[in-house]
Formats: structure tokens, C-alpha cells, sequence
């Protein structure tokens, strides 16, 4: 049942409730009413019945003259007239003529006739043994000369009072049925323009339920229900507000947990996971439906559950640092903080593989750096302490003493070369002095540079570089000593009598554009482990210690023909197979088409 149909039942239960009381009380108020006004008219009636009486009574009463009179006098006041003898003989009645007049039974024991006689009026209602009607009688005494002569009495049968009665009843009955339909209808008009703003009310609470926040309730009075569309309006500004406040908050929150490095998870303390940013999606390889699985389910990593049981146990922040999977990149640093009061643990894991990676590059650099200092260090100091110490040394071993030194000092002046151009190219403080060039108008210095050892190792260099490439724009220094390098490591690692090969073509960074030249260098060499192709380009970095060692080399040249390339925004990568050779490729942006 709504709450129209029982304001409206209500209200009609009122107002029938309230009609009902007042016809109970109309109705007996207006039975005595009519009671009285009856009552006094028989006693008006009587009154002039009796003063006519008597004036008109004959000294000597007769049947026939007394009954003539009353019958006279009874049709003109509607009533039923009796005149009685003092003493107790009924001489003329309305009702009554000739001999039913005479043959009526002595009166004077009427009730009526007694109290008139005893107190100078009577009433009673009766029914007429006479007729067989009931009547209301009404009796005064008749005195003439101070003497009672009979008895004026007046009848109005009951019948005509219940008639009256009845008829002013259901006057009222009618003005009742009459009220309670327009109470009925005003009750079901007023419970709807009261129960109207509250449906509506309804309707738009739903619709902000349903997400329609923007919905509003039209306010049309300013009393009590007018009011409180007013502060409903007013409640839901500010729960949009705050709404508002929430979602920009909320999508603030999100922009950082899923631009965040770090990776960050929630689980409740049944260590389900109930939310993870895309980074730790990322680091435990979470599949996509992951929200309301436990985490030792997805990712059995014992050290973590570990201090995840830690961290409930203590109900503190657990730190430690773990490996997230079977490589040795794949360290974290894990922080596992209990939320308070809520059963909760926010896991924060910090990927630090790449710092790990980057101590252990600055750790073997060092040693790389220590050792190769320390071997013609050693060699310089100890020709140089000979040479000091034994004067008795030959002068042709003198001077092999000191065409060692000075070959040692020029490796650790080409070291020392090295590290500053390194340093210089990844400082980025480099002023290119750009040219337009070719890449054949290389080939030329670079055999300059090679021939003798080319003639040595009997490795032979194929330049096949077309002529139909277009231009490069580079800093032509910097640029030859990228291919230097790249050749000597080729050289370096090729068997006597081995093939070097250089050779370019157009390409793009898409399928759409040409933009850029890519060279290659292809050596038939012992080629390069899987595990060492993403080091080759770190400084100091060697496949083969010995051999690099053996042919001079610093360890360095890689790495400064990948900072020559970056500088250049160029790229350089390489493929490579142990047995059948490597190829390095670089490519260098043709300027006006990129």
C-alpha cells in the first residue's frame, strides 16, 4: 500500500469517524429538539383549545353539542380533541361520534387526566385503547368560576412525530453522505498535492541512485514539504560536489598508481588481491582476471608470502629484497604496509634490477679500468726500474726496455683517450660540426687505416655501399671513427683470412616513410653468446678477455660508436650466431625526410 492510499484512508477514516459522532449527536439533539417543540405546541393548542371551551361550553353539557364543538375545533388544529367531564365521561372526541362516543370507558384514570388534575397539566405517550394508535396526550383542567368543569385534551399521534423525526433525520443523513463525498474527494486532491512532490521525490532519489545526479526536484510553495525539496535540492549540490571532489581526487589517484614504476597491490587478509596498478600486473604477471584470487595462487613466490605473513603476524611494516622470478634482473624491493583497521596490506615492489644491473657494470668497470691500468703500469715500472738499477744492461736491451715503455704508454694514452671521449659523448657536451657527405667518400680512409693489418690477417673488406644513397648529414671525424671501430672489433674477432662486409640501404622506422640509411657490418667471426649480446655496448665489456687483450684493444670502442650514433639520433643494434658471424646495423636519419 503507497503512502497516497493511506493518507487518503486515513483522512476518510477521520472524517467518516468525525460525520458519524456528529449524526449521534444531531440526532439526538434534534429528537429532543422536536420532542420539545411538539410538546409545546400541544401545550399552545391545548391552551386555546381550552380558553374556546370555556367560553363556548353549553351550562348543560349534551353529546351531540360537545362533540359538534370538538369536532370542530380538533379539524381546525389537525389534532385529536377530547373533552372530558370532571368526572371522568368523554362528551366529545375528534375520533368519535353517536354511540362509539357514548359507549367510551370512564377517563378518569388516564395518567394524562390524573397529573392535570394533580398538577395542573398532563403528558404521557401511550397507544389509544380507543384506536389502537399511539398518541402523545396533552391534558389541562377546564374551570369555570373557579370550578372544574372537565378536562381539554390534545393527541397528535406518534406516528406524524417519528414521521418529522425521520424526515429531519435523513435531512441529515443526506448532508452527511453529501460531506463525506466532498471530504472524500477534497482528502484524495489534498493527499495528492502532498503525496505529488513526494513521489517526485521518490523518482529523482531513484534517479541518484541510479547515477543521474544532475536530477533536481521542482519546488513550487514554501511550506514544510517545500522546504524539504529545498534542503533535498541543497543536500544533493553538495553530494555532487563532493562527488565531484571524489572523482577528480580518485582519477588524480589513478593517473599516479598506473604512471607509477613502482608496483603496487592490495590484498585483505584473506590475501586476495582487490586491486593492482599496471606495473605490478607487469612484475608478477597477473593475468586479467585477478581481482578476488588469492596472490599465492597466482604467483608462488615463497620469500613474498613470507613477508606477507610477516606483516600480519607483527602487524608492522615488513621490508625485504626478493627475486620475482628465476633471473638475476628480476630483484625488488618489497614493502608490505598493514592498513589500519581495515584488514588490509598495501604490497609497494620497486623494481631495482636495473639499479643491480648498473652497480654490477660500475663493479666490473672498475676492475676492468683496475686491470687495465695495472698490466702496462706494471710493465712501464718494472723496464723503468730496471733500467734504473742495472747499469750493465746492453744498449740493444736498453732499447727493447724502452720500445716497451713507450708501447705501454701509448695503450694507456689511447685508454685514457677513450674514457675522455666516452665521458664527453654521454656528458652530451659535444658541438657537432655537421657535412654533408657520402658514405663511399669513407671507404678510402678507412683503407688507409686497415691495410696493413687487412694484408696481415689476410681478411678481406667487401665495400658494397651504392652510389644511389643519398647524402648523410654528420660530423665527419666522429662518424668515420664510428665505422673504425665497428671494423676493428670486426677484425678482432675474424679468423685469419675471414670476410668483412659493409654494405647499406634505405629504410624507415615505418612501413610508409623512408627516412633513414641503414649500414651494415657482416663479419664470418666466432659471433657473439645470446647472454652477451645486450652488454656488448657497455664499456670495458668483453666477449673474449683474452683475445681483445691480446689485440690491444681497450674495451671501449662499441661503447663510443653507440654515444656517436645517440648523438647523431641515430641507432645501432646487432644480430648475431656463435659459429656464423655478426652483423652490426646503425641508422642515421636522412635530414629533410625524417
Amino acid at each position: 500500500m503507497n503512502i497516497r492510499t493511506q493518507l487518503t484512508l486515513s483522512y476518510i477514516g477521520i472524517v467518516l469517524l468525525v460525520l458519524f459522532s456528529m449524526g449521534l449527536y444531531l440526532g439526538s439533539a434534534l429528537k429532543g429538539v422536536l420532542d420539545k417543540r411538539i410538546t409545546s405546541e400541544l401545550e399552545v393548542q391545548a391552551s386555546l383549545t381550552r380558553e374556546f371551551l370555556i367560553e363556548q361550553l353549553p351550562d348543560q353539557f349534551t353529546y351531540e353539542e360537545i362533540d359538534n364543538l370538538v369536532d370542530r375545533l380538533g379539524e381546525a388544529g389537525n389534532v385529536r380533541l377530547t373533552f372530558i367531564g370532571s368526572d371522568g365521561r368523554v362528551w366529545g372526541d375528534s375520533e368519535r361520534d353517536g354511540e362509539a362516543l357514548i359507549e367510551m370507558d370512564d377517563h378518569s384514570s388516564r395518567r394524562e387526566v390524573q397529573d392535570a388534575k394533580d398538577f395542573g397539566s398532563g403528558m404521557i405517550d401511550r397507544e389509544s385503547t380507543t384506536t389502537e394508535t399511539e398518541y402523545r396526550y396533552f391534558a389541562l383542567p377546564v374551570e369555570r368560576n373557579q370550578k372544574l368543569i372537565g378536562f381539554c385534551r390534545v393527541a397528535l399521534p406518534m406516528e406524524d412525530i417519528n414521521f418529522a423525526l425521520s424526515r429531519q433525520q435523513r435531512m441529515l443523513l443526506y448532508a452527511s453522505i453529501v460531506g463525506s463525498i466532498l471530504a472524500i474527494l477534497f482528502g484524495i486532491f489534498s493527499t495528492g498535492a502532498i503525496v505529488k512532490p513526494i513521489k517526485k521525490l521518490t523518482q529523482i532519489t531513484q534517479s541518484i541512485a541510479g547515477g543521474e545526479i544532475s536530477s533536481r526536484v521542482e519546488v513550487k510553495s514554501n511550506n514544510e514539504l517545500g522546504q524539504l525539496l529545498q534542503n533535498f535540492n541543497l543536500m544533493t549540490d553538495r553530494v555532487h560536489e563532493q562527488i565531484d571532489k571524489i572523482s577528480i581526487e580518485k582519477h588524480r589517484l589513478e593517473t599516479i598508481l598506473n604512471n607509477m614504476n613502482e608496483g603496487v597491490l592490495l590484498v585483505n587478509g584473506a590475501s586476495e588481491i582487490t586491486y593492482a596498478n599496471p606495473a605490478a600486473v607487469e612484475m608478477l604477471n597477473l593475468p586479467d582476471m585477478y581481482v578476488g584470487r588469492a596472490l599465492i595462487e597466482i604467483n608462488r613466490i615463497p620469500e613474498l608470502q613470507a613477508l606477507l605473513l610477516e606483516a600480519e603476524q607483527t602487524d608492522t611494516v615488513a621490508y625485504a629484497e626478493i627475486r620475482l622470478g628465476n633471473l638475476m634482473e628480476s630483484e625488488a624491493e618489497v614493502t608490505i604496509v598493514p592498513v589500519a583497521a581495515e584488514s588490509e596490506y598495501v604490497i609497494v615492489i620497486h623494481d631495482v634490477s636495473h639499479v643491480r644491473k648498473l652497480e654490477r657494470i660500475r663493479a666490473d668497470f672498475v676492475a676492468n679500468v683496475s686491470h687495465e691500468l695495472k698490466t702496462p703500469l706494471t710493465t712501464i715500472h718494472g723496464y723503468a726500474e730496471t733500467l734504473l738499477n742495472d747499469s750493465s744492461t746492453k744498449s740493444k736491451k736498453r732499447k727493447e726496455f724502452i720500445v716497451k715503455i713507450l708501447k705501454h704508454s701509448a695503450r694507456l694514452s689511447r685508454l685514457v683517450s677513450d674514457l675522455l671521449e666516452l665521458a664527453r659523448l654521454e656528458s652530451g657536451d659535444v658541438e657537432l660540426k655537421r657535412s654533408q657527405c657520402h658514405l663511399n667518400s669513407l671507404y678510402e680512409p678507412i683503407m688507409d687505416i686497415f691495410e696493413p693489418v687487412f694484408d696481415e690477417s689476410e681478411v678481406i673488406l667487401k665495400w658494397e655501399i651504392p652510389e644511389s644513397l643519398p647524402q648523410v648529414n654528420v660530423d665527419h671525424q666522429l662518424f668515420m671513427q664510428v665505422f673504425v671501430n665497428l671494423i676493428d672489433n670486426a677484425v678482432k674477432y675474424t679468423p685469419d683470412g675471414g670476410e668483412i662486409e659493409v654494405s647499406a640501404e634505405l629504410g624507415g622506422t615505418n612501413s610508409e616513410a623512408v627516412n633513414e640509411v641503414i649500414v651494415h657490418v657482416k663479419d664470418t667471426g666466432i659471433g657473439i653468446p645470446l647472454e652477451s649480446q645486450s652488454r656488448v655496448f657497455e664499456r670495458f665489456y668483453r666477449v673474449d678477455k683474452g683475445r681483445a687483450r691480446k689485440m690491444g684493444g681497450t674495451g671501449l670502442g662499441l661503447a663510443i660508436a653507440k654515444h656517436i650514433l645517440l648523438c647523431h639520433d641515430g641507432r645501432i643494434w646487432l644480430e648475431s650466431e656463435l659459429g656464423q658471424g655478426t652483423v652490426f646495423h646503425f641508422a642515421l636519419p636522412i635530414i629533410g625526410q625524417v
